[in-house]
């Protein structure tokens, strides 16, 4: 009876080291784990973070209309498109005084590009557009 305790007290023991052992293995390896899945993820809040993504970012952004439209009210940047130059396209002679066409190869450039349209920013108000 004695022996019989003894075994039996040493096998709880071994039975207790055992689930203890498996417990923390759980809560050591597994536990992160799962609690990094639960977590929302929040960006790292660095000015540097910032600046990458405004460089990032296409386009121009639009200019302050105030006090742009002469005293109208509501003045808003707007989008217009902008006039191609002239003077991309033909060229003044100095000494004939009249307009040259350009040489083959540089319409040929020109002409690659001709449905380019550039666009820029202008103050709106009341149907006017004026100069930011």
């Amino acid at each position: 009876m004695v022996g019989d305790r003894l075994l039996n007290s040493k096998i709880n023991m071994f039975t207790t080291y055992n689930s203890t052992l498996l417990l923390l293995f759980f809560l050591v390896f597994i536990t992160p784990h799962v609690s990094s899945f639960l977590q929302p993820v929040q960006p790292p809040n660095y000015p540097q973070v910032a600046l990458v993504e405004d460089k990032a970012r296409l386009g121009s952004t639009p200019p302050s209309c105030h006090n742009s439209c002469n005293g109208c009210h509501p003045c808003m940047p707007t989008q217009v498109p902008t006039l191609p130059s002239r003077s991309r396209f033909t060229r003044v002679d100095p000494f004939s005084g009249g307009f040259v066409r350009p040489p083959s190869s540089l319409t040929t450039v020109l002409d690659q590009y001709s449905n380019y349209k550039p666009m820029g920013w202008k103050c709106h108000c009341n149907g006017h557009f004026y100069n930011p």
